[in-house]
């Protein structure tokens, strides 16, 4: 875990300070957002990866076509929820893999890439992104069944319906639009022109 510590150490400049404490809960929230954070069981180092291809979308028997893939659906409704709530979600998933310090509320974006492994509860393989462009983003490995990656979008769009719902809840402040969804919005459309033309062999690809 060591290397991800000090790869998240050059952006501690990144953390926010919080002026508005959650003061309110619901079992609700707390119990969706606890559900998610026990699906995952660790991070991983990278060396651990498997040297298989990792991706927001990879095309498979089961879904063959980025345009009629309902990962594509899902990944829209993920980054209509994070561009307003991106710290507090930030913040949550390193505390949750144990690469930020527990006190930690909302964080900032880094300005370039990041990248964390992690394990599954399923020992499935899958790698967590965060940049000021891209924002939040979960890429899965090509070996990972496709019924589990459409599950395990389910459950993180369940886990950002939470915290959105908890925020407005305790009427916390909206993070800053950083632009992210637009640059989905242009990949979404770009990659559909391309795959008119040609099969597309993953979208939102990691290189191992």
């Amino acid at each position: 875990m060591g290397i991800f510590k000090k790869i998240f150490g050059r952006q501690s400049k990144e953390i926010i300070q919080n002026t508005t404490q959650i003061k309110k809960t619901d079992g609700s929230f707390g119990d969706t957002i606890l559900r998610f954070q026990n699906s995952i069981q660790k991070s991983i180092e990278w060396d651990d990866l498997k040297n298989v291809e990792f991706a927001m979308w990879l095309p498979c028997n089961e879904d063959k076509t980025f345009a009629s893939s309902p990962i594509t659906e899902k990944w829209t409704t993920v980054y209509s929820l994070t561009k307003d709530y991106w710290s507090y979600i930030t913040a949550d998933l390193l505390k949750t893999l144990e690469l930020t310090d527990e006190k930690t509320f909302r964080l900032g974006l880094p300005d370039n890439f990041e990248a964390f492994a992690f394990l599954t509860n399923d020992n499935e393989q899958i790698i967590l992104s965060l940049s000021k462009e891209k924002g939040i983003r979960l890429h899965f490995a090509e070996t990972t069944p496709f019924k589990y990656k459409a599950a395990f979008l389910d459950n993180f769009i369940s886990y950002c319906i939470a915290w959105k719902e908890l925020i407005e809840f305790n009427n916390g402040p909206k993070d800053e639009n950083l632009g992210f969804e637009e640059w989905w919005l242009f990949t979404l459309k770009t990659s559909i022109a391309v795959e008119e033309q040609e099969p597309l062999t993953g979208v939102g690809k990691i290189v191992i």
